[in-house]
Formats: C-alpha cells, sequence, structure tokens
C-alpha cells in the first residue's frame, strides 16, 4: 500500500509513541550510610574533613557502570544514581565517621572553614564498580594529614569488597557498594583514635 504525503508522518508518530511505551522504568539509586551519630554540646572533639577524594571519570554520570567480560564497561540508562556519586561519596563516609567515632564532628569536602580542621583524610579512588560475578570492589589510595600538613598516616593502597545478590540485581548491589564504603569508613575510624572507635 502506498502512503500519501500526508499519512507517512503520522504512521511514523505511531510507531515512535507505540515504542517510547514500551520502554522500562527508570530506577534511581542512592548510597546509603551508617546511624549518624552526634557529639554532646561542650565536649572536646576533633574536626576532621572527608576530601578531597579523586574519582575516576567513568563514575562522573547517572548511570551505575558495571564492569563486563573483555574490559567492557557498561552503562545501565535504566539503573541510575538520584546524586552524583562523588557527592554521595563524601556524604556517605563523613555519616559513617561521625557515628564510628563519638570524639569528632566530620565535615565533607569542600570546607568552608579547611584552617579549623584537625585532620584532612585526601585519597584518590580508582574503581567502584561491580564485576560480573556481583562482587563489588572500591580499590583507591588513601592517607590523613593534620592541620600542619604533615601525614599522620602514611599514603596506603587498599581494596575493599562486598558481593552482591547476583548480577543484575541493583538494590543489592547499590547495598553491596554502601558496605564497601563501611568497610573504609571502619579503617579510617580506627586509624584516627583506635580506643574510640565502635
Amino acid at each position: 500500500m502506498r502512503l500519501t504525503s500526508w499519512q507517512a508522518p503520522v504512521v511514523f508518530l505511531a510507531l515512535a509513541i507505540g515504542g517510547c511505551g514500551s520502554s522500562p522504568p527508570v530506577n534511581y539509586y542512592d548510597l546509603e550510610a551508617l546511624e549518624t551519630g552526634y557529639v554532646a554540646e561542650g565536649e572536646t572533639y576533633l574536626r576532621v574533613g572527608v576530601g578531597p577524594l579523586r574519582t575516576p571519570d567513568y563514575l562522573s554520570r547517572a548511570q551505575i557502570v558495571t564492569r563486563g567480560s573483555d574490559s567492557r564497561v557498561l552503562v545501565d540508562d535504566f539503573n541510575r544514581w538520584v546524586e552524583p556519586v562523588s557527592d554521595a561519596i563524601y556524604r556517605v563516609v563523613s555519616e559513617n565517621l561521625d557515628s564510628l567515632m563519638s570524639n569528632a564532628v566530620v565535615v565533607a569536602f569542600p570546607y568552608t572553614h579547611i584552617a579549623d580542621l584537625d585532620y584532612q583524610l585526601i585519597g584518590r579512588i580508582s574503581r567502584f564498580d561491580a564485576d560480573t560475578d556481583g562482587t563489588v570492589v572500591l580499590q583507591m589510595q588513601w592517607g590523613i594529614i593534620s592541620s600542619r600538613d604533615d601525614f599522620v598516616i602514611q599514603p596506603r593502597r587498599v581494596r575493599y569488597e562486598a558481593s552482591a545478590a547476583q548480577v543484575g540485581d541493583y538494590p543489592a548491589l547499590v547495598r553491596a557498594m554502601s558496605e564497601v564504603l563501611q568497610q573504609f569508613s571502619r579503617d579510617v575510624a580506627a586509624s584516627l583514635d583506635p580506643a574510640d572507635t565502635r
């Protein structure tokens, strides 16, 4: 059947609308922190800053990224972050340290009063994603400097892992990503004050 000049655009539009209607919904996720603790007014406490922590460019997107076989990086358009991953890392690690250290007030980068900090956590994240078998990996280098810019914790290379339920289970994957950030936070807290961490 031959379409007239006015029928062709109508048919094309109908097909386009029909195709859009079959697209799966977009799911949004957020990394979760431990329950935040608070320092009572009048207590003596440390001021700890989290950041800067450099993150790889491949995480600078809304879509959740995983690793496939043969060095492939998979970007999922239908499973996304509700906030930038770098912002979420600062927020989660800061809240974790607040919860783990009863003698500290923790602030996240960027700071407004950096001179007021007693300690500053700095580092570079080289990997934060999941393997094809569902293993989440946080690979990074980090150290802690004092207000005098001296290293109180020398830079170290670390790797944290947690297992998600299965590949494609994004809620489990995000929980595992929150878990490796908890592992990292516990190491930082223990390094700053081993006697006071919980």
